[in-house]
């Protein structure tokens, strides 16, 4: 359950809580117009102990990886982002919902070398989000993306930047347009890169397979974490590349990602998977249970005020 919000939203921008109404972008943001920042998906979910944030620490460092590729010198540790982040839940009244820290270059003239002249911003804001952005858990129909994912060399797919998700942009309007729900990208060796937002995996023969940073993608915290509780089942986790191949062989096939949570694949383009889905649906409970604190191995990864 979701508390509503107050009627004046406070957002927490360059170190203190305000009104969302009253931060302004300036109109030479550097980040406005080229796409300058970098930033995090984060969920908190109501748990027994009150409200709790998945794997906080671990977003926030990666978060701090992200700003320095792109010479963003953000003037806050991580342990002040973290009291932020609970802060701005409490000024909101949110028991549970999507969290996200964003930092970026601000304005101060237009060279595509901002890290020596302009500003950074940091900003912590909050949307409301129930269960899976990508809608009912019963699973989505995908199609593989003309696009083709950005190639490292090109776009560091380590780092979670605003910009890089142009690519992203493209592909799932493109699938959406064409009455899929997501997209799949391939890279440019042709092999599975990732959806336009969530990390993938394969089931065959009840044994998991998901790939890495080699692939172009950005590894994600919830594949890590799904990677993980599977392992603790028993599970068999391949990690590696994916082919278009691997897709049509599958038994099962399932996105993770913060704002996807585990989300079922039913149909890619005209193949429709098996019905029966007992890998994925395993692990939607134990992710479910994980991020609401009811997982005693991994009791450190839901963080508290």
């Amino acid at each position: 359950m979701i508390a509503t919000a107050p009627a004046r939203e406070r957002m927490w921008f360059d170190g203190e809580l305000v009104d969302a109404d009253e931060i302004a972008v300036r109109p030479f943001t550097h980040a406005l117009h080229y796409g300058s920042g970098v930033f995090e998906g984060i969920r908190a979910y109501e748990t027994r102990k009150g409200t709790g944030v998945f794997r906080l620490s671990d977003h926030l460092r990666r978060f701090f990886v992200s700003a320095d590729v792109y010479g963003l010198h953000v003037p806050y540790d991580q342990e002040t982002l973290a009291r932020a982040v609970f802060a701005t839940l409490e000024a909101n009244a949110f028991s549970s919902g999507y969290i996200r820290p964003l930092a970026y270059f601000g304005e101060k003239g237009i060279s595509l070398a901002p890290t020596f002249h302009c500003p950074t911003h940091v900003l912590i804001a909050l949307k409301p989000l129930a269960g899976s952005l990508l809608g009912e858990s019963a699973g989505i129909r995908v199609t593989m993306s003309p696009w083709q994912k950005t190639p490292s060399r090109s776009l560091p797919s380590t780092v979670k930047a605003c910009g890089h998700y142009t690519n992203s942009i493209l592909a799932l309007q493109d699938a959406q347009r064409r009455g899929f729900e997501e997209a799949i990208l391939l890279n440019d060796r042709g092999d599975v890169a990732e959806g336009t937002g969530e990390n993938i995996f394969v089931v065959r023969n009840g044994a998991l397979r998901t790939n890495d940073a080699s692939a172009d993608i950005l590894a994600g915290i919830t594949q890590a974490s799904v990677v993980e509780l599977a392992r603790d089942r028993g599970m068999t986790v391949e990690i590696g590349n994916i082919t278009p191949a691997d897709l049509l062989a599958a038994d099962e096939i399932f996105f993770t990602g913060t704002a996807a949570e585990v989300m079922p694949i039913l149909q890619i383009d005209d193949y429709v998977l098996p019905q029966a889905r007992p890998v994925t649906d395993e692990l939607c409970r134990a992710y479910a249970r994980a991020v609401r604190g009811a997982d005693p191995r991994h009791p450190g990864w839901v963080e508290y005020a």
